[in-house]
């Protein structure tokens, strides 16, 4: 409150010394000239004339680059580097010809200098004024580009960023002259109160200039910032409802603290103004620097013509080493499918890459920001300093974490292929992953956790807490944990021994005597397995004594066929002999078959039927699909062939008491069964059907022997 009151105090005393402001100013000007103030007029002249020279010598460095430098840049550019390419070569031009404007303005003012301390003063603050807002002007086009919507990268119509960098560009125009004139008063000692008045009437009009710019504007400028808010996480879509009242309330604020601190002669008097515009600025530069670093230099993203370009050259090249005949179509289509591929395994990395350029370009504008505030960033003395040491720990960990993130996702991605699910029935002895597909999941989690570790200990290191107890304490935590929790320690090294041996993979179907499935999920201690009709059973790995895998390699596949005894055996082996041979024809079928169908021939005999048995190999999973073909072609062939499947039978004879006496009679007709009689007959055949039924149920019951 003591600020505020002095603040008050000094406000009055400046409005009371503006009487007769203008006769002391006008008397300091004439004791400057030696008793008359018409120097002034000499040195407006000097500045216009150097200001008029320092243009024109812009505008002829300007037009000679860019015929030079910025006509090979193709009119529609592919890709984000080539716009920032071409943006950064006109701001390098831009660049170019205001050095070539100072340096005629300079000469010009120097070659009229006749020794006065205040046409001197004037001249080059008038060109330091002129060459800010040149500068300024570089950067408002490079981000609006309001002349070539081809190289805009910010989500601007054409009206939006012409009118935008108008607006802006008088803006800075006028704040700049008046701040030039201000400074212009203090170096020529003219009256204090007359300065200080129209310091806080610059500050004024800028903060209500900016305010206004950015009410009008909000739609654009929310676009820029997010352009579909429904996708943005919850922080990005609160800096897009926020930023316009934020943007206000900041200006507002940072023209009563200039006010404030320019009435009481304090430092950074008009830095709170400017210094998140110039901060912004900086941000984008910087981001957009490094943009073009990331898609020109480290990871360039290729159209797709020079892409595939590029790969057909190549595979030419190649072709024509080892001598071997060119098919331009094939090339062609091979080069797309590379070149796609390519961009695709680059997409995450760039990504990447991209985000961490955006997070290094925010953090430059904030300690921009709070260094123009005079907020120290270096020393123990201050909080914000150790925390900075902090953020910078915890970005280096987090770009570590994400990389590892991304480069095991990638790999895995890679090891399992591009195989969508076929949405058929689960079967027994599916194909799993790769072995590699399978650990390295595990090996990216504990990456990642020893990360996210090793960040928090350092972090905590800078915050000043000692470590030292703490790695104590976990040793203690850590062999309590030994003595109390054997059967996790026994779950761990068990998995791990199993994992080593490779006696099972994500996605290959198990038994574990117990329980069978398909593993889904492998974690540190513990397995998942989904059985083929649906439950879900969570397995210890200390639990498991021995696993049984029905998808490494190979799965032999035998079906029997029922047939009757007139049956031409021979003639039947010779007709499914063929069969095979035609189902490796098969160009959907052919492939899958390791072995072809082949006949074992008559494995069994029954009271009714011949059991027929046929087999083949395959790769794990693909025999029940083949089962199927199988048995509809040896069905049809039997139909075709007039092979007759016999009916499943069972003969039960019956035996009467006066039997004998009936033959002997001569009446052996048959005789009608009582109902026990029905019933014993009923519960003789029962366990047979029972047992067949049994058989046909229980799935994985196809004879390997």
């Amino acid at each position: 409150m003591s600020k505020a009151f002095r603040a008050r105090t000094a406000a009055a005393n400046v409005l009371m010394g503006l009487d007769g402001a203008w006769d002391r100013s006008y008397a300091k000007l004439a004791e400057l000239g030696g008793g008359n103030a018409d120097w002034l007029w000499t040195a407006l002249f000097v500045l216009v004339g150097a200001v008029v020279a320092g243009i024109a010598a812009l505008k002829l460095f300007e037009r000679w680059a860019s015929h030079r430098f910025l006509r090979n840049f193709d009119p529609a550019p592919g890709t984000r580097a080539d716009q920032l390419g071409y943006l950064f070569t006109r701001a390098i031009v831009m660049l170019g010809g205001v050095l070539a404007f100072a340096a005629v303005g300079i000469l010009v003012v120097l070659a009229f200098d006749v020794g006065h301390p205040g046409i001197r003063v004037t001249g080059f603050q008038g060109l330091r004024a002129v060459a800010t807002v040149l500068l300024l002007r570089l950067v408002f086009k490079g981000i609006t580009s309001p002349d070539n919507s081809a190289y805009r990268v910010v989500g601007l119509s054409d009206r939006e960023a012409s009118g935008l960098y108008r607006s802006l560009i008088s803006v800075a125009a006028v704040a700049y002259v008046v701040f030039a004139v201000c400074v212009w008063m203090f170096k020529l000692g003219l009256d204090e109160n007359a300065h200080k008045v129209l310091v806080i009437a610059s500050t004024l009009f800028t903060c209500l200039a900016l305010s206004v710019v950015a009410v009008v504007y909000s739609p654009a400028i929310s676009r820029v910032l997010g352009r579909n808010e429904g996708d943005l996480p919850l922080w990005r879509r609160a800096v897009l409802r926020l930023w316009l009242p934020l943007t206000v309330v900041y200006f507002l604020f940072a023209f009563f603290s200039s006010t404030v601190r320019t009435l009481l002669d304090l430092p950074a008097a008009t830095g709170l103004v400017g210094a998140p515009i110039m901060a912004l600025l900086l941000g984008f530069v910087l981001y957009g620097l490094m943009v073009y670093a990331i898609e020109g230099w480290f990871l360039p993203r290729r159209d797709s013509v020079s892409a595939q370009q590029v790969i057909i050259e190549d595979l030419e090249r190649a072709a024509t080493t080892e001598g071997e005949e060119i098919d331009p179509h094939a090339l062609a289509a091979q080069a797309e499918a590379e070149a796609m591929e390519r961009e695709v395994a680059r997409a995450p990395y760039r990504a990447l890459l991209d985000h961490a350029g955006a997070i290094i370009a925010f953090a430059a504008a904030i300690a921009y920001l709070l260094f123009t505030w005079g907020v120290p960033l270096t020393g123990n003395r201050f909080i914000l300093s150790n925390l900075f040491e902090v953020l910078l720990v915890v970005f280096a960990g987090y770009m570590a974490y994400r990389s590892v993130q991304v480069a095991v996702d990638q790999r895995i991605k890679l090891e399992k292929g591009e195989e969508e699910p076929s949405g058929e029935e689960m079967e027994i002895g599916g194909k799993g992953e790769s072995r590699l597909a399978t650990l390295l999941p595990i090996f990216r989690n504990f990456l990642l956790i020893t990360i996210v570790v090793i960040v928090g200990m350092i972090a905590l290191s800078e915050l000043g807490v000692n470590i030292a107890p703490l790695f104590a304490g976990a040793g203690v935590v850590g062999l309590a944990v030994g003595f109390g929790a054997q059967t996790l320690i026994r779950d761990i090294f068990s998995g791990a021994f199993f994992l080593i041996d490779d006696a099972f993979r994500k996605g290959e179907y198990i038994d574990i005597g117990s329980v069978k499935g398909t593993v889904e999920k492998i974690s540190i201690r513990s397995m998942q397995l989904r059985h083929h009709r649906g439950p879900l059973n969570t397995v210890p790995f200390g639990e498991i004594q021995y696993v049984t895998n029905y998808s490494r390699d190979w799965a032999i596949m035998k079906l029997a066929f029922r047939v009757t005894y007139d049956t031409d055996v021979e003639k039947m082996r010779k007709l499914i002999k063929k069969f095979g041979q035609e189902l490796l024809q098969n160009p959907d079928y052919g492939p899958k078959f390791l072995q072809p169908v082949k006949s074992q021939g008559v494995t069994a005999l029954e009271d009714s039927a011949m059991i027929v048995r046929v087999k083949f190999m395959t790769r794990p999973g693909d025999q029940f699909e083949l089962r199927k073909v199988v048995y509809a072609g040896i069905r049809d062939l039997c139909a075709r062939e007039g092979i007759k499947f016999a009916h499943r039978e069972v003969t039960v004879r019956v035996a009467h008491e006066d039997e004998e006496e009936d033959e002997a009679n001569g009446n052996g007709d048959e005789k009608q069964l009582t109902e026990a009689e029905k019933k014993a007959i009923g519960a003789a055949v029962l366990p047979i059907v029972e047992e067949q039924a049994a058989r046909e149920k229980s799935p994985g019951t196809a004879d390997t022997r």
